[in-house]
């Protein structure tokens, strides 16, 4: 007897609602900070100030920048 669950389109795995909702709210996560970029590169006045406000905001490494870790607090 065939299973009648429905199939991840890429996995071939059974599908999960929680899985698919983690999905669906990571894409979206994804999107969100791809847009506030693009605000972000459209009022910024230089490309040195645009890399200095996405890296200030976290949001560096979704645009592909480089990330320099800081050294930890003492």
């Amino acid at each position: 007897m065939p299973d009648p669950s429905p199939r991840h389109p890429v996995t071939g795995r059974p599908t999960n609602r929680v899985t698919d909702a983690h999905e669906s709210a990571v894409e979206s996560h994804r999107h969100e900070q791809l847009m506030a970029a693009r605000v972000i590169a459209s009022r910024s006045t230089g490309v040195e100030d645009c890399a200095e406000l996405l890296g200030m905001l976290g949001l560096a490494q979704a645009v592909g920048l480089p990330v320099v870790e800081s050294p930890p607090r003492v």
